[in-house]
């Protein structure tokens, strides 16, 4: 035990007097831990998302105004057409598309009303960040307006 303290003693002096090693040591991995801190974030903010309302009614209109309300959805276009979700994420244009079924606010009575979130998963992970984004503004509508149950 005696060498191996002694070993230790002489590896702390020689990291001691070179200064190159102290920056690599202690320096680097501060300013890194400050840069990636920074640098990286798994936040959204403002992610492109398109609507397709097959319905048009009140309940689609509240729900797309919440979602393009919050800081995390901006929307950039409304399509009119199922042909245009492919075309919409092949431009670059959307990452999100919501897609409401026709006779929504009828629907929701009955519980047969479906949204559907197409995302473009690119990115797996935000992909996910932008599902559950979307499907928590979602359900705190139906929450709020006392409809369906939340099923996942």
């Amino acid at each position: 035990m005696k060498q191996f303290i002694a070993f230790v003693k002489k590896e702390f002096y020689h990291i001691l007097r070179d200064k190159r090693t102290i920056l690599i040591l202690l320096v680097m991995p501060i300013v890194q831990i400050i840069l990636f801190g920074f640098a990286i974030t798994t936040e959204v903010k403002n992610t492109p998302m398109a609507i397709l309302d097959l319905s048009k009614d009140g309940a689609t209109r509240q729900i797309t105004e919440r979602l393009a309300a919050s800081d995390y959805f901006t929307l950039v276009s409304e399509l009119h057409n199922p042909d245009d979700i492919e075309k919409a994420f092949q431009t670059g244009n959307v990452k999100l598309v919501v897609v409401f079924s026709e006779n929504f606010q009828s629907n929701l009575i009955t519980n047969e009303a479906a949204v559907q979130i197409i995302i473009d998963a690119t990115d797996p992970n935000q992909a996910n960040t932008f599902a559950n984004y979307a499907s928590n503004i979602i359900n705190q509508w139906r929450m709020e307006n006392g409809q369906w149950t939340i099923e996942n």
